[in-house]
Order: structure tokens, then C-alpha cells, then sequence
């Protein structure tokens, strides 16, 4: 089978390698659309703190089963059935895997990002992984369930309820599906970036309160909106600046959520955090029920997939699919590869 290595930054192969031999508890799945996102794109800079070279990247994907292992519940699972994967892979044992938060496990391993992923044709994964999809789903849509079901772990873990104000910074795809999820929530959306495109991409999906920061003060730009300010604050940027700006905007008595990854160290205005007793959040990724919500979301025509899809490249082109990225990264959202 054929496979696409990051052997260094910025730099794909392409390999001929076996196709995997199925363990006992894994199923084989047969890759259909793998997508690219900014953890790819962080790891092809050499920018990721916890990506290494070499690596197969992908974590989001879609396929169909096309071997069973001995020791996989039959009724679960049968040949050709249409699946997409929650790619953490835990030990079941550590503190956070026993109270249900494996998302956060002690020895947390996610495929493309500290094991070999999805950028290949076949790939074995353990059966505990694999989540069976209806027929009408598509392979696309399929394989943009696990950033929609980051968007929905960050609303959980921001405690969004209905009527409540938030306020996204950074419209890029995360930052968009992280919006979707909250305004089915019941809550009033704003979105804020510095580019007009990306902006406009929000506008098309049906947001009508934008900001950009880089020509319109935020503050008097939110209190514009909402008088009592925003009850929660995503940071999907992962910009040092971006989340300073989060906490020196944030009302007393809000919460800040940090869904952006960041490879530096930023300095806090700490003093603004105890003063005005904000609440502080880490979101890393998911569990079962986020992907199940997303599920749910997509066949109920929730939320917008395909408005954020832009291109769609061939594995073999993968280069110029990162290429491309990189070249347009105002006007690209979603870039999926076909397997």
C-alpha cells in the first residue's frame, strides 16, 4: 500500500509498505478521505510541541472495514460498513480513563500525532475506536466529524447554555464548527479575526455578529452586542497575542477557553485572572459522546460541512496539498486528501 511520510519539515515521501496485519481487538479499514487540519499544518512547519519527524499524520478520516479481527463483537461491525475513528488511543487505567475523561489519559497516544495516522491507504485500528456511520453519510462529511466533535467538547467544557453570549476568536475551521455547535446550543455567537475572508466565510454560514479586530476596537465592539459582555471566550488561534486579548477583554466572573495550540510560552496578566475571577480552561480533544453528538448533528442538517470545504487533493499530491495550504491561508478552510 501506499503511504505519505512527513519525513522532515516541510518535506512529504511517499512509501510503498506492506498493508497492516489486523490484531485480534482491531478492525482494518480501507482510508476514503482523510482531512488536513492545523495540527497537520503545525507539524509540517516543525512548529508542533508534541509532533516529531518522522510521522504518517492523520487523525481525521473516513472508510469502510475491510477485515474484522478474531476477538472484535461480530455484531458490531461488518465488511464494508461505512466508519469514521476517535484516534486517541489510552491505557484504560490511569486516573482520568477511570472517571471517563481518557481524552486527557496520562499516556495518551493519537494517531498521526505520536503514532502513524491516516495519510495511507489501509489502517488497523482497535474496535473500541471505530464508530459505525449511516450509509447517507458521505465520506467527506464523514471525515470532518472529529474537528466538529473538538468544536463540541470546547462548547461542554465552556458550560454553554441557552441565551448565553460567546464570543469565538478565529474563524478558521475549528473556530467555525466550534460556533455551529454553540449557536445550536441556544447561544448568541460572535466571531472575531483580523481577515476579512475568513470573516466572510462566517457571514455565509449564517453569523451575523463579526468583528474584525484589526479595524474595529473589540471591547466596543462586544458591548455593543451584549451590554453584560460575553459569558464565554473561545481562543482558537493559538497566538501568544490571542490569548492575552482573550483574558484583558474577558467580563468579571467569565471564562476563558484555550482551544488554540500553543508552542510557546505566554506571559499572563495573571492579576487580571484573580481580579476578576475568571475561569481559565485547557480543551484538548473528545470522548465517545462528542463524536456521537456529531453524528447526530450532521444528519439532523445542523451544521454546515461542506461550506467549509475547499479543495480536495489526491494522497500522491499531499505535498501540494500542504503547499497550497500554506499558499492560500486566508481563503482555505477544510483540505481533504482522497485515498
Amino acid at each position: 500500500m501506499i503511504q505519505a511520510k512527513l519525513v522532515q519539515s516541510g518535506r512529504f515521501e511517499l512509501e510503498e509498505v506492506a498493508k497492516p496485519q489486523v490484531r485480534a481487538n482491531e478492525v482494518l479499514i480501507r482510508v476514503k478521505n482523510a482531512g488536513i487540519c492545523g495540527t497537520d499544518t503545525h507539524s509540517f512547519h516543525g512548529k508542533h510541541p508534541f509532533i516529531s519527524t518522522p510521522i504518517v499524520p492523520g487523525h481525521e478520516f473516513s472508510g469502510v472495514i475491510v477485515e474484522i479481527g478474531q476477538e472484535v463483537p461480530q455484531e458490531m461491525f461488518s465488511i464494508d460498513q461505512k466508519v469514521t475513528v476517535e484516534p486517541s488511543l489510552v491505557c484504560g487505567k490511569c486516573y482520568n480513563c477511570q472517571i471517563g475523561r481518557y481524552n486527557i489519559c496520562d499516556h495518551l497516544i493519537v494517531l498521526g500525532c505520536q503514532t502513524d495516522g491516516a495519510f495511507k491507504e489501509f489502517i488497523s485500528v482497535p474496535w473500541q475506536k471505530v464508530v459505525p456511520l449511516d450509509d447517507f453519510m458521505s465520506f467527506e462529511d464523514a471525515a470532518m466529524l472529529e474537528p466538529l466533535a473538538v468544536g463540541i467538547h470546547a462548547v461542554e467544557i465552556g458550560k454553554v447554555n441557552r441565551g448565553d453570549h460567546v464570543l469565538v476568536i478565529g474563524s478558521g475551521v475549528i473556530g467555525l464548527l466550534l460556533a455551529q455547535a454553540a449557536e445550536v446550543r441556544g447561544a448568541i455567537v460572535t466571531i472575531v479575526d483580523i481577515s476579512e475572508e475568513r470573516l466572510s466565510k462566517a457571514i455565509d454560514l449564517g453569523f451575523k455578529n463579526v468583528i474584525n479586530s484589526s479595524k474595529e476596537d473589540i471591547l466596543t465592539s462586544i458591548n455593543r452586542i451584549s451590554k453584560n459582555g460575553m459569558n464565554t471566550i473561545f481562543e482558537c488561534v493559538g497566538h501568544p497575542s490571542t490569548i492575552i486579548q482573550s483574558i484583558e477583554i474577558a467580563r468579571k466572573g467569565s471564562r476563558v477557553v484555550i482551544v488554540g495550540v500553543v508552542n510557546e510560552d505566554v506571559m499572563l496578566p495573571v492579576n487580571l485572572i484573580q481580579d476578576r475571577e475568571l475561569e481559565l480552561l485547557g480543551d484538548l480533544m473528545y470522548t465517545k459522546k462528542d463524536f456521537d453528538k456529531a453524528k447526530n448533528l450532521v444528519a439532523e442538517g445542523k451544521v454546515k460541512l461542506k461550506d467549509l470545504r475547499t479543495k480536495t487533493f489526491d494522497l500522491k499530491d499531499v505535498q501540494s496539498a500542504f503547499e497550497f495550504i500554506e499558499q492560500y491561508k486566508d481563503t482555505t478552510f477544510k483540505v481533504l486528501l482522497r485515498v
